[in-house]
């Protein structure tokens, strides 16, 4: 693909189109920006083979730059910009600040006014186009794509098979997503307990993961800032993990196979979601409450998984059970400990209880601990937990929700555990019938 063949005018054309459009609907300077890869992506959907890297990439921004110029536009190469932490647009490249100083543009100033000047014009002159020829429509965009918590029907957030590997995640059995990587602006302000979440995969048709939505969830928490603690877990890029700096808590449910992203698209309900209309929008994106209710209809019936093991038995797979109650467990141990009792762990004796606390006056309780992943209190008893809640003295019950991210405690007596259980499950044994 070269400058004057008609393939290249195309693509200049189709990044023009894109550009513009990503300016016009964004609310602010940050959604306005798209990464050399989303750009490569969307004008892959286009029928365009522009390699995000290299190749006729900056020329055709170039190009493009200049016909916008030539109309006394702003310069729409500004708003491509490296890729950042996980994923999400950054910078533009040395080149972009080269070019915007050659003629026939001449900007003057320091790198960052350059650029930042052109992304406030490219969003005033878009926003002015729109009013111009959808008036009506226009007057209510904004507040139409503003995200309260009353218009909000849940959460997207967005993974990149490339940046973080969903394979190997798959792959090792794992489950259950309990935190992801979120841009920090007003969108992230308003993340609170309890609110859904879905969990959405992105990529090209017919790759593997297939992009689509993949898991749905609920919030558990507020956006927290945190560090990097030298393990890379499923990042594959090392340098975009070490920067991304803020998480959203949550507890999703992965899918054992997704609900396609061309099967959502067709859905008439659905083609307007906010995914759609602007793919290289940063985390977290939102989901209007009548999306939400035609998104459920796509969604299979929720399983309910129980692992049962000589420990005791709880909701989901082994490994993120085993995480959970470890953290359980901790937060158990320092509260008894805060207030001076002397404990000890005994879950390895399956005794019915996990730790014994005794208290600086020589009491003692027997402390059943129970870790949940999410918002709500609601664990499972073996029968031999159940029989000693009903017969040992001083037995306790302590469930520690959001184990993981944010840990809060209840603990309550055998009498209240005791009048809260329900049957769940029954074991039928056939041995010795008739016939077996």
């Amino acid at each position: 693909m070269r400058a004057g063949e008609s393939e290249f005018d195309r693509a200049v054309v189709a990044t023009t189109g894109i550009l513009r459009e990503i300016a016009r609907d964004s609310q602010n300077e940050t959604e306005a920006l798209i990464t050399y890869r989303q750009l490569s992506e969307l004008l892959a959907q286009q029928g365009l083979q522009v390699p995000y890297h290299g190749g006729p990439m900056p020329y055709i921004l170039e190009e493009a730059s200049k016909r916008e110029d030539a109309e006394n536009r702003g310069l729409i190469s500004a708003l491509v910009v490296q890729q950042g932490p996980g994923g999400m647009p950054a910078e533009p490249s040395r080149g972009f600040h080269r070019m915007a100083r050659r003629r026939p543009f001449n900007r003057s100033g320091d790198d960052f006014s350059i650029w930042w000047n052109e992304v406030r014009r490219l969003r005033a002159e878009n926003s002015a186009d729109e009013a111009e020829t959808r008036p009506a429509a226009a007057q209510d965009s904004a507040a139409r794509n503003l995200v309260t918590t009353d218009n909000l029907g849940a959460w997207l957030v967005k993974c990149n098979p490339e940046v973080w590997d969903l394979v190997s995640f798959l792959a090792a059995g794992e489950e259950t997503i309990t935190s992801w990587s979120v841009v920090p602006n007003y969108r992230a302000d308003l993340v609170r307990p309890g609110q859904r979440v879905l969990f959405w995969v992105t990529g090209k048709e017919g790759a593997y993961p297939e992009p689509g939505l993949w898991g749905s969830g609920v919030m558990v928490g507020p956006v927290y800032e945190a560090t990097a603690d030298g393990d890379t877990g499923y990042w594959l890029d090392e340098d975009q993990q070490q920067r991304t700096r803020h998480f959203a808590p949550m507890d999703v449910e992965v899918m054992p196979s997704p609900v396609p992203r061309h099967v959502l698209k067709s859905d008439s309900r659905l083609s307007g979601m906010e995914v759609f209309r602007q793919p290289q929008m940063g985390n977290p994106l939102f989901v209007t409450k009548d999306e939400l209710a035609a998104l459920e209809a796509h969604l299979p019936p929720q399983t309910v998984k129980v692992t049962v093991t000589a420990s005791g038995a709880g909701f989901g797979n082994p490994v993120t059970n085993a995480q959970v109650e470890a953290a359980a467990m901790g937060v158990v141990t320092r509260e008894y400990e805060d207030g001076g009792w002397v404990v000890k762990d005994v879950s390895a004796a399956n005794l019915g209880w996990d730790l014994t606390c005794t208290a600086p006056d020589g009491g003692v309780e027997k402390v059943e601990v129970k870790g949940v992943s999410g918002l709500h209190p609601i664990i499972l008893l073996t029968p031999n937990e159940e029989r000693a809640a009903r017969v040992e003295s001083g037995w306790r019950l302590a469930v520690v929700t959001k184990a993981l991210t944010d840990p809060e405690l209840l603990i309550v007596d055998a009498e209240t555990a005791q009048s809260s259980c329900r049957p769940f499950m029954f074991k039928v044994d056939l041995q010795g019938v008739p016939g077996t």
